[in-house]
């Protein structure tokens, strides 16, 4: 336990439990191995997405949410920082550039002030011309507002260093590990065999590449067996799903949200994890397939790269002859996917435990903490 007990707020997520993408599941990995050590530790949530108003030690606060993404986060942001500034928080940690303008405030009334980035966010396909225009042009802000800025990926951090020449801190997402066998019950839930189904898991959003992944599946399902099962949704609009529904095959089953030991399972069960992400930091989901046993098959972006190093497999980026390809020789090679398999867990354990992130998120914090009362002395 450490020797120092800080008051640390998370806030512009939708909540914990993680219920959406990346940034909720590092936020509740991190906030309840933080909350183990003794600190005080608050999460502001969505107030569809908790039904708690505490979580595995973690405090949480519920705030009103609204339909329109791109009102939605701003609003419920200074919702939070409103209520934020009148409690004895040491430390706000938001998320996300389009948070920034809040964190004025409380930084000017002493509080210490962290900013999550997660990505590239103004690439996004799924963002209209005017969001993109508005985040790229304020990809500054986070720098000069925050007393320190994080990111999940080296690629982001080197953006940042050419284009603002202002340090941020690399501090990449992590992943529980796990060799078990699955529950053949849970598959048999969800209509899937054990290593006969491949598996994505995320926001159903354009950036994330699943129509190339269905038209990848679409060509060689039928001659080889397996089914393509697709994990989450996109709670903000439907448009992009119902487009995947209507160009998917037989072969290809859309789960919708699952969450906790039943997606545990299916990271387990299925034979090959796959992703056509455009854009991504650290990806979550891709380092639980990896933390589960997966061989994973991923885009050949940067932060995909970077993340699998030598334990996975990637194709050419939007690319669906390539895509195709590479599942093809992977589905029909069963000895190169469990080299894979060993190799993935090996490297999560290595680099990407969630004790390591919440261990150095923890002594950031305390740095922070430490500088604030040495300058008050």
């Amino acid at each position: 336990m450490s020797t120092k007990r800080l008051k640390i707020a998370y806030l512009n997520t939708l909540g914990i439990p993680a219920r959406y993408g990346g940034v909720e599941t590092c936020v509740e990995e991190v906030s309840t191995r933080l909350a183990s050590k003794g600190h005080e530790v608050t999460v502001y949530c969505a107030e569809s997405s908790s039904r708690y108003s505490k979580y595995n030690g973690v405090n949480l606060i519920n705030v009103p949410r609204i339909s329109n993404k791109f009102l939605d986060f701003p609003l419920r942001s200074a919702l939070s920082t409103i209520d934020a500034i009148g409690r004895d928080f040491e430390i706000l940690h938001y998320f996300g550039t389009d948070s920034s303008i809040f964190t004025l405030l409380p930084r000017i009334l002493g509080r210490k002030i962290i900013i999550g980035l997660d990505g590239l966010t103004w690439n996004r396909a799924s963002y209209p011309q005017w969001v993109r225009t508005a985040l790229r042009a304020s990809s500054w802000l986070p720098l000069y507002l925050s007393h320190v800025t994080i990111v999940d990926s080296l690629s982001v951090q080197r953006w940042y260093s050419a284009r603002h020449r202002i340090r941020t801190f690399c501090i990449p997402n992590g992943a529980n590990t796990s060799r078990r066998l699955p529950d053949v019950e849970v598959l048999k839930k969800y209509g899937v065999e054990k290593n006969k189904f491949l598996l994505f898991v995320g926001r159903l959003v354009p950036e994330k590449g699943v129509h190339y992944l269905i038209l990848a599946f679409n060509g060689i399902s039928e001659q080889l067996g397996f089914k393509l099962v697709i994990v989450g949704r996109d709670p903000y609009s439907p448009d992009y799903e119902q487009s995947l529904r209507r160009m998917a095959g037989n072969n290809v089953s859309f789960l919708g949200y699952v969450y906790g030991q039943d997606v545990e399972n299916l990271f387990k069960g299925s034979y090959l994890y796959v992703t056509a992400s455009e854009l991504e930091g650290t990806s979550p989901a891709l380092l639980s397939a990896m933390g589960f046993g997966n061989c994973v098959l991923c885009s050949d972006i940067p932060e995909n790269l970077e993340t699998i190093g030598n334990a996975g497999v990637s194709f050419r980026n939007k690319d669906v002859y390539d895509l195709s390809d590479k599942m093809r020789q992977l589905l029909s090679d069963p000895s190169l996917v469990e080299k894979y398999r060993t190799k993935a867990v090996d490297r999560v354990t290595r680099m990407y435990s969630w004790d390591s992130v919440a261990d150095r998120m923890e002594q950031l914090y305390l740095s922070l903490s430490s500088k604030h009362h040495n300058s008050n002395q």
